[in-house]
């Protein structure tokens, strides 16, 4: 919430310990307070759109299993040009998609959640400076939309 603004009532939710430790984690490094970050992210949230998380939803999921499991069945044991080609197609795919995920976080005023994401995945500090490097990039045209 805004400072300024009155609260107009007092609500509760239920969840899990481990989902309210997580919460009042990504609420810290978002610096927001628990009840502004459940609001915010909330009303974040489009129904209308498709559920799509960095964890990346399930159809595209199947997407890369299926990709995968086509270029283990093809790729030869020795470099080629198909398997080149597969890999190729794959890294498409997948940046396709990790950028789809990463617009969809960024549009729903989630950046503080996929920088952390990304510092779980890549090191402490890596997040803000990938987020950075791709506005940059697509702001220069450099990264496909």
């Amino acid at each position: 919430m805004r400072r300024g603004h009155k609260r107009q009532g007092k609500y509760s939710l239920s969840c899990t310990e481990e989902d309210w430790e997580r919460i009042k984690a990504r609420a810290s490094h978002a610096g927001m307070s628990v009840s502004a970050f459940i609001v915010q992210s909330a009303l974040a949230l489009d129904p209308s759109r498709p559920r799509m998380d960095f964890g990346l939803a399930r159809e595209q999921h199947q997407v890369i299993t299926e990709a995968a499991q086509r270029m283990m069945t093809y790729l030869p044991l020795e470099p080629s040009e198909k398997a080149t080609s597969l890999l190729s197609t794959l890294h498409g795919r997948v940046t396709f998609l990790v950028r789809m995920a990463m617009d969809d976080m960024l549009d729903r005023g989630r950046r503080g959640d996929l920088e952390h994401r990304l510092d779980l995945q890549f090191g402490t500090g890596e997040g803000r400076r990938m987020v950075n490097d791709y506005l940059e990039r697509k702001g220069r045209g450099a990264v496909p939309e």
